[in-house]
């Protein structure tokens, strides 16, 4: 089985200086020294997702974004 068929190509992370496409919620990861006040006042959200799209098949992309779109 590969890593697609399981919806493992995305990782959650601010960065890993690699290749892969990347999912991170700015307000929880990379900005959380900042106030809620802060964070509004240059639009980020606590909604707000960062995707870096990496150089994966758009197959499987299309796929595991789906499968994790239809969670929510």
């Amino acid at each position: 089985m590969s890593e697609a068929s399981t919806g493992r190509v995305v990782t959650l992370a601010a960065s890993l200086g690699g290749v892969e496409t990347l999912v991170a919620q700015p307000a929880t990861l990379t900005h959380t020294q900042l106030s809620a006040e802060e964070r509004a006042k240059i639009s980020i959200s606590e909604t707000l997702v960062r995707v870096s799209v990496g150089i994966e098949d758009v197959d499987d992309l299309i796929k595991d974004f789906g499968q994790a779109l239809a969670r929510i």
